[in-house]
């Protein structure tokens, strides 16, 4: 699998086209809700995602890793919320400006889009790191038409896999 390293959208307009690419070609998404431990609240724009998104949730689970994070442990909890890429969530998703601002608190962290359950869209915001896992070179151009910053990484053989058949409703 090749991999490419996806750099800052350069305006926002690059970024609404590359969630309407990214909707339109996977089956779903994921993102993950933080917070400072079991009693303490989400923030009001994580509450306003979470219930914007809610009609299109297919699964949700409190985990220590995600696509390119593991965490340390400790208090914090991290939910990780996936949802079926439908068009109705283009204008949730095109709330932030840039891949870079799907991070806390601004919104939840991490939007990452998979298809046939692997992961091919990887984000690690805090991190600035974006990654796309694709052998299909016309993806990767029609994305670069579309003005998104694309770079030949390398080859990864170990993708991360989410099976959401038995658990979709």
């Amino acid at each position: 699998m090749k991999v490419y390293f996806v750099d800052k959208m350069k305006n926002k307009e690059i970024y609404n086209s590359f969630i309407r690419y990214m909707l339109l070609n996977s089956d779903f998404f994921s993102v993950v809700y933080y917070r400072q431990g079991t009693n303490m609240l989400f923030y009001k724009d994580f509450k306003e995602y979470k219930k914007s998104l809610e009609p299109f949730l297919l699964y949700a689970e409190n985990v220590s890793e995600w696509p390119h994070t593991k965490t340390m442990g400790g208090e914090a909890v991290y939910r990780l919320m996936v949802y079926c890429a439908d068009m109705k969530c283009y204008d949730i998703l095109t709330r932030v400006n840039d891949i870079f601002e799907w991070s806390y608190p601004r919104a939840p962290v991490d939007l990452c889009f998979y298809r046939k359950g692997y992961c091919w869209f990887a984000l690690t915001a805090h991190e600035k790191e974006a990654y796309l896992y694709t052998d299909n070179d016309k993806e990767v151009q029609e994305l670069q038409k579309l003005g998104v910053d694309i770079e030949y990484w390398g080859e990864k053989g170990d993708l991360f896999y989410l099976d959401l058949y038995g658990f979709r409703q």
